[in-house]
């Protein structure tokens, strides 16, 4: 005789980059050994991957997270440690005034991917030719990160663009990034006038992400003497925004 299991409940969320609705479960304990392990580890390659692999195992249907933009990710990551050890995320950081640790509380539920009005991600250069974007995806990112490490900010950006040109079109054809070399779309580039190489660059302007807005205030004892004789807490306060996975394991 088999061993009793346990009914997991399910739930429903909207993908913020396509506005699907789709089922979830909590992540369970083996998940959650996955993560660990990675992180023990301290290899992005491995991070990353296991992040993927807990959000492949957690949703269902015909999802494949292979290539889903990072903030895409990244949210249904949230929204599954949110269900599976509560919504509240106890962050702790270190003040920069008194050297105590602030605790923070952020409610997961209100965490969202902000989006800007004006974004899209075909950004149409003339009548007659345009680019389409590509959001980049966790490893995508990584990739992009190593790239433009020690380089220049315009080197960098120039670098991004082309790893997040998908293709580009014409009235007659598409031109896949993926069928031309590097020196094919750095040249490409290099040929835009300023106007539009403005409007490829407002599309990571304006690129979705996991964004929340929370508000710091040291309740430690003041260190030293103070002028002001009637302060006792430390006080420091900060506004802050958590983008990003990383921001949310501080």
């Amino acid at each position: 005789m088999g061993l009793p299991t346990i009914t997991v409940p399910q739930y429903h969320l909207t993908v913020p980059s396509t506005g699907k609705e789709i089922k979830f479960r909590p992540f369970l304990v083996k998940e959650e050994k996955i993560l660990l392990l990675a992180m023990e580890g301290e290899d992005q390659k491995q991070i990353v991957s296991a992040t993927k692999e807990i959000v492949q195992n957690c949703i269902f249907g015909d999802v494949d997270v292979e290539g889903m933009p990072a903030f895409d990710l990244e949210y249904i990551f949230l929204q599954l440690r949110g269900k599976a050890k509560g919504e509240v995320l106890e962050l702790k950081y270190k003040c920069p005034q008194c050297e105590g640790e602030i605790p923070l509380a952020v409610n997961l539920d209100d965490v969202k991917v902000i989006k800007h009005k004006d974004h899209t991600n075909k950004i149409q250069l003339t009548e007659e030719l345009g680019v389409m974007m590509k959001y980049p995806d966790l490893e995508l990112q990584e990739i992009i990160g190593k790239t433009v490490e020690g380089k220049s900010h315009v080197e960098g950006l120039f670098e991004t663009i082309v790893h997040c040109m998908d293709y580009i079109y014409d009235n007659e054809n598409t031109y896949p990034s993926k069928d031309h070399t590097k020196k094919e779309m750095n040249d490409f580039l290099e040929s835009l006038t300023d106007e539009h190489f403005q409007k490829i660059s407002k599309f990571f302007d304006t690129i979705p992400a996991l964004k929340h807005d929370v508000e710091l205030k040291c309740p430690n004892k003041a260190k030293g003497k103070s002028k002001n004789k009637d302060r006792k807490n430390c006080g420091y306060e900060e506004k802050l925004t958590l983008e990003g996975l990383g921001s949310f394991f501080a």
